[in-house]
């Protein structure tokens, strides 16, 4: 039944669609991603959050990692740069970090230092930094 079993969680079937579109052609990031047509849409964000902000918030380290992989992989992908930057901010100035840090989310907060440790030093609108809502 759905929901039980390895790997039947809602975060490991995002991170498989995501292993999955890594390794699909025409995506960016592979081989023939390249096209320069855009292949996500930017224009629609929940409070300037982007994939990996709602990964972080929600406490998905394993998804945090796969998609760490896939932005190593598409390195000159603008779509992925947007998406997937642990320094990008969302309308309220927080990084993902800081989101993973307020929600009490430590794996995802652990994964997303060793990624780009610039963003403990990344306040919010408030001044806040991440390892003070920790």
């Amino acid at each position: 039944p759905w929901g039980q079993g390895p790997g039947s969680s809602f975060e490991a079937r995002v991170v498989a669609i995501c292993e999955a579109m890594m390794a699909r052609p025409g995506w960016p990031g592979t081989s023939l991603g390249t096209s320069g047509t855009s292949m996500l849409a930017h224009g629609v964000t929940f409070r300037g959050m982007t994939l990996l902000h709602l990964a972080a918030a929600q406490g998905y380290a394993s998804l945090v990692e796969a998609l760490r992989r896939w932005r190593a992989l598409a390195v000159d992908s603008l779509e992925l740069e947007q998406e997937i930057d642990p320094l990008n901010v969302d309308h309220f100035s927080c990084t993902p970090l800081m989101w993973a840090c307020a929600l009490g989310h430590r794996e995802a907060a652990e994964r997303l230092c060793r990624w780009d440790r610039r963003a403990l030093a990344v306040p919010d609108t408030l001044g806040r930094l991440p390892l003070a809502l920790a």
